[in-house]
Parts: structure tokens; sequence; C-alpha cells
């Protein structure tokens, strides 16, 4: 799951490939879970990441297709958090030369 964090030393923001180890009981018959372990398995500038996931979900995407399908495919093959969807969008509109009037459809500016 990719989360944004800062930097402790630079306080630049970035993304952050996070992976949980959870351990899962059924004590007395009562189920708990803890978080064992956490780490990161990558970390990247809102940029690369922009760039990768257009690499990736470019044929995926249609002139006029909605913003919150494009968060869909963001969470299912990037698996980044809902709450930073928006930024991200943001970041590949600027990318990808796009345009969103209706603040709900994704359009290709035509050169």
């Amino acid at each position: 799951m990719y989360t944004k964090l800062p930097c402790p030393e630079c306080g630049s923001e970035n993304y952050h490939d996070l992976s949980f180890w959870i351990i899962q009981e059924i004590k007395a018959g009562k189920p708990s879970a803890h978080v064992d372990e956490v780490y990161a398995e990558d970390s990247v500038t809102a940029e690369q990441l922009a760039q990768s996931v257009i690499q990736e979900l470019r044929p995926f995407m249609d002139d006029g297709m909605t913003t919150d399908e494009f968060c869909k495919l963001l969470k299912k093959y990037f698996g980044v958090a809902s709450r930073y969807c928006c930024d991200l969008i943001q970041r590949m509109m600027i990318e990808l030369d796009m345009y969103c009037p209706d603040h709900e459809h994704l359009y290709f500016v035509e050169a």
C-alpha cells in the first residue's frame, strides 16, 4: 500500500510502499489480530510514482474516464491509499496534459 509520509531529514513528502505482517489468532474462542512487522518495500517521489502509473495504466486510460474510475485503478493496481488518489491524479493530469472541466471526467488536450 502506497502512503505519503514526510522525510524527517529534508521535509519533502514521498510515497512509500508499505507491507504489513499481521498475526491472527483465536484465543478462548475470540479472534484477535496484531501487526507483527511493517516495512517499506519502496520509496518514490510523487513524480516517479506518477510516471510509473502512467507507463503501466496508459492503455486503460480513456478520454472521458471519471476520476472515480481512475482512483479505482490506482488502488487496484498500485495499492495507493484512497486519501492520496486526488493528489496523484492532479500530478498525472499535468504529466499527461489532461483537463477535468466538470471535476469528474478526465479529457486529453488535443493539439
